[in-house]
């Protein structure tokens, strides 16, 4: 029998009105709870930052920067905007709430299925990046885009999930810390480098975000987070068709201007990024769309420390792992608050509501390689279950 896991914030009242239910999961830096708002009678998220990050001389500033990300999302003013509804600190417990949103997260599906239909990829994509550009158009830069903080609700909605590491573009180098905090497997090289991030650093991500979507495999992997961050900084990312040759050169072009090592060969922001998924879907052919990559083999995450000083191997329901990287120039500001539930949705039909359940591997048996123009990803069929909250970054 697993063991039990005691968080004494479970069960409390914090601030006199949010009952405590549940913890949904802990990041980096922070945890999320599910709570009941007893004023209006509504389940919230509630995410509190870890307590040591709150103690000595640097915890006030750590709290303020806390609080500046409910502000920071604030100012998205988009209908698809997952909702902030209070912030605060309860004696030393400092707490955000936002609109509870249960559902998968993409790290949980491609934990499962290996692999997406390349159609269902691009599809994905656009999804991202419109809720990116909202975000773009703001002055905000998300800073931590991955699978984990890509979320899919019950009826198909993809919601981009913890804008904690956001920041207007104007503050991106406003610290002298000299790290760069975030899941490395994603980091770009000028984040890496100098430390420097716009716009164009979560297009990378989200190039990179693709290539493993596709294929199944991040890019660039290594034993530790140093040599990751080299190859980052050192080698492209390679075309998804090296790894299976039928994929169209459509793709190959893609990625690879998503995920250019120079931020200057990349599209400028998300909405010059979606536009240019959108042509790219337009030009292939649907069986192309139908198919999918057989997943080579599960790649074992790598053991790192996370940022609360403690291992973090990545398993079952557990966040990938988060990072301190030394920068060569430069500041950076290491905020990231591993927070689910604060996003942009949007929803699209390509992705239905069992996409976030078990009913997906079945749904999808006839797109596995080797493909023939009668394959199609099928659609899972309508009320499958949820496979539950989604968890931070």
């Amino acid at each position: 029998m697993a063991g039990v896991t005691t968080d004494p914030l479970v069960g409390r009242l914090v601030d006199g009105r949010y009952e405590v239910v549940a913890r949904v999961a802990r990041g980096g830096m922070a945890t999320v709870y599910r709570a009941v708002d007893r004023r209006l009678d509504r389940d919230v998220a509630l995410k509190v930052p870890h307590p040591h990050l709150a103690e000595g001389p640097a915890g006030e500033a750590f709290v303020a920067r806390f609080q500046r990300e409910a502000r920071s999302a604030a100012r998205l003013a988009h209908p698809g905007l997952v909702a902030v509804y209070d912030q605060g600190i309860d004696g030393e417990t400092a707490y955000i709430t936002m609109e509870y949103v249960p559902g998968s997260t993409l790290r949980e599906i491609l934990r499962r299925e290996g692999t997406l239909p390349v159609g269902w990829v691009l599809d994905l994509l656009v999804a991202v990046l419109d809720a990116l550009g909202a975000a773009h158009r703001a002055g905000l830069v998300h800073r931590d885009m991955k699978p984990e903080n890509v979320l899919i609700d019950a009826d198909g909605r993809v919601k981009v999930g913890d804008f904690g590491l956001a920041r207007a573009v104007n503050e991106a180098t406003s610290t002298s810390t000299g790290t760069v905090l975030g899941t490395v497997a994603y980091l770009s090289p000028e984040l890496i480098a100098h430390g420097t991030c716009d716009a164009r650093t979560d297009i990378y991500a989200v190039g990179v975000l693709a290539y493993e979507a596709l294929v199944g495999a991040v890019p660039h992997a290594g034993e530790s987070p140093i040599q990751v961050a080299f190859a980052h900084i050192n080698t492209d990312v390679p075309a998804p068709s090296a790894t299976a040759g039928w994929l169209p050169p459509e793709i190959d072009d893609l990625v690879c201007a998503l995920a250019a090592r120079d931020p200057a060969d990349r599209p400028t922001d998300a909405d010059a990024a979606a536009a240019l998924v959108r042509s790219t879907r337009a030009e292939l052919r649907p069986e192309d769309l139908a198919r999918r990559v057989d997943a080579v083999r599960p790649v074992p995450a790598a053991r790192l420390v996370a940022a609360d000083g403690g291992p973090n191997g990545a398993g079952p329901g557990q966040p990938a792992p988060t990072t301190r990287i030394p920068i060569g120039t430069g500041p950076a500001e290491p905020a990231d608050i591993g927070a689910t539930g604060l996003g942009v949705t949007r929803r699209f039909e390509g992705l239905a509501p069992a996409l976030a359940g078990p009913a997906l591997g079945a749904a999808l048996a006839g797109a596995r390689e080797p493909g023939s123009p009668t394959m199609t990803a099928g659609r899972p069929p309508a009320g499958a279950a949820s496979s539950g909250a989604p968890r931070p970054g």
